[in-house]
Parts: structure tokens; C-alpha cells; sequence
């Protein structure tokens, strides 16, 4: 099922790359085993390889400049980098003559660091973490699309819960010409992409959580529990020359989404169902649904 609101189009690559595998609790594991962490703190690219090294990855610790001669000397020998944004700049300046390579590079960057965020989209990371981070985070973004297999011109970022909802949503946001509108419509779109999808909680259950104030606290259980603790959902962000596009992906069975694609006066009186609606008129007029309803995908474009 595709539904469109709209006269703009998906571009079909970028939306095969962008497919996961619903209904598998968390995603394909990469086939990549051998992956350089790169960067200036060690304190750092010591706990990354804790948390991959127990998973079955073989990693290598290594400084900018190490990498730098390795590239130089044309010894990499691996299938994904991440790379610490934040230790150093130099560390930065090694993604080009990565991504020259073929290998899908991760970001780990820090929240507030939106200029770094948007040169990377623009040079070719595959990934991103934000910090803080956490194990089941770096391993989620080891699974992504990478490499040939992902499109040009931006990056993916795995979330899972409110807090990476909220925070994901504004940061991403201020790429945009009016950041707020933004940040409302897709916290709407990335909670829908959590609740509804990953946690399966459907229309009627969430209505009598709301009713009787326990929704959040639900959500928050649900996520701590095993069947839902490897599940995420992804945020895609191309920064194109003329357009900023975002894809949200989730885990979940799928739905119709056209009964929610327009405020319905007959719903005016439930506590939710309109944040399709609202994501459409705030920022997304042109929304596109694929797969099911597990896809979502709105352009902003660019003023000038």
C-alpha cells in the first residue's frame, strides 16, 4: 500500500534502502564483523568496543592519525568505522577519505552539535549516534543500511523511546527554515512510529490509557520489557540542495493510515488520532505513506 498526500513523489532507491523487517523485535544483524573505532578518546573507543566485541565484532581501536596513515597506506581491511565527532576535529576530516572507500561511516556526535550534523549528512555519513549512548543504540546503527546499499545525501538515526523522540525531533529539526512547526511534526510522526508501531498499541487501547492518565508510564513498560528491549525505529534525514527529507520507519504490522490523514470532526472528541493531521498542516502537506504504513516520509523544502 502506498498512500500519497500530494503531488511530490518518493524516490523509489532511497526508500528500498531505507526497508527493514517488520515484526523481528529489532533489526537484521550486519554481516560486518571487523569495524574501526576511531577517534582522540580513548576513554571512549574502549567502552564502544565493550559493548561490540561480546556482540561478535572484531574492532580496532584506533587515533585520527592512525587512521589517517592506515588510509594513506591503503590498509582498511574492515566494513564499518565509527567515528567520534566530538573528541577532535581531525577526526571529522578523516569521513570524506572514508567514505571514498566505500565504508559506511557512524557519527557519534554530541546533541548540540548541529553544524557538525549537517556537514556530515552532506559528506557521505551513513550513520549517526547521539550522545549519551547506549549499547543496544550502537548496535542498532551497526545494522543499518550503508555503504552502496544506502542513498546519497543523508544518514540514519535509530531511536527508541520518548526521550529519544524528543530529543532527536528538535535537533533534527533545526535544519529546517521553521524549526518548531518541524520539531512538532515529527515528534508526532516518530511517537506514532514508537507506540502504534513497535509497541503495537492500537487506537482504543491508547485511548483508555489516555483516559485513565497511564499511556506514558504503559509506553515506558512496554519498552523495558524483553519482547520490546531490541525493537527500534529509524529516522532518516537527506539534506538535498533544494529540500530536507525525512523517512521514519518503524517495526510494527503496518496500517491504513488514510482515516487519519484529515481532522475528522467525529474524533474531535477522543484524547489523540490527529497527529497525522497536525504533522500535514504543520510541516509535511506532502506525506507519503509506503509499506504498509510502516514508512512515513515528509519534505520540507528550503526557502530561496
Amino acid at each position: 500500500m502506498r498512500v500519497w498526500c500530494g503531488r511530490w513523489r518518493p524516490i523509489r532507491p532511497a526508500f528500498e534502502a531505507f526497508m527493514l523487517h517488520p515484526g523481528q523485535g529489532g533489526f537484521v544483524r550486519s554481516t560486518a564483523s571487523r569495524v574501526w573505532l576511531v577517534g582522540d578518546d580513548p576513554q571512549m573507543t574502549a567502552v564502544l568496543e565493550g559493548w561490540l566485541a561480546p556482540a561478535g565484532y572484531a574492532c580496532q581501536r584506533l587515533s585520527s592519525a592512525e587512521a589517517a596513515s592506515r588510509l594513506a597506506a591503503g590498509k582498511l581491511g574492515v566494513e564499518r568505522v565509527i567515528l567520534d565527532a566530538c573528541s577532535h576535529a581531525a577526526g571529522f576530516d578523516l569521513l570524506p577519505q572514508l567514505r571514498a572507500t566505500g565504508v559506511p561511516v557512524t557519527m557519534l556526535v554530541e546533541a548540540e552539535d548541529l553544524p557538525m550534523i549537517e556537514t556530515s549528512l552532506r559528506s557521505g555519513a551513513s550513520g549517526f549516534l547521539v550522545k549519551p549512548v547506549e549499547p543496544r543504540t550502537v548496535l542498532a546503527a551497526l545494522g543499518l543500511p550503508g555503504g552502496e546499499a544506502a542513498p546519497q545525501w543523508g544518514g540514519y538515526f535509530p531511536f527508541r523511546t520518548l526521550e529519544d523522540v524528543a530529543g532527536l525531533s528538535q535537533l533534527v529539526a533545526g535544519l529546517c527554515p521553521d524549526p518548531a512547526s518541524v520539531q512538532i511534526a515529527l515528534s508526532e510522526l516518530m511517537i506514532n512510529a514508537i507506540e502504534h508501531g513497535n509497541l503495537g498499541l492500537g487506537f482504543d487501547r491508547k485511548c483508555a490509557l489516555m483516559a485513565a492518565g497511564a499511556w506514558r508510564n504503559e509506553v515506558e513498560r512496554l519498552l523495558g520489557s524483553p519482547e520490546h528491549a531490541a525493537g527500534f525505529a529509524l529516522l532518516r534525514v537527506e539534506c538535498r540542495p533544494r529540500e530536507i527529507r525525512f523517512l521514519i520507519r518503524d517495526q510494527g504490522q503496518g496500517f491504513d493510515p488514510a482515516p487519519y490523514l484529515n481532522l475528522n470532526p467525529t474524533r474531535s472528541v477522543e484524547p489523540h488520532g490527529r497527529g497525522i493531521a497536525i504533522a500535514r498542516m504543520l510541516a509535511f502537506p506532502d506525506l507519503v505513506f509506503l509499506d504498509g504504513g510502516r514508512c512515513v516520509e515528509g519534505v520540507v523544502r528550503r526557502k530561496g
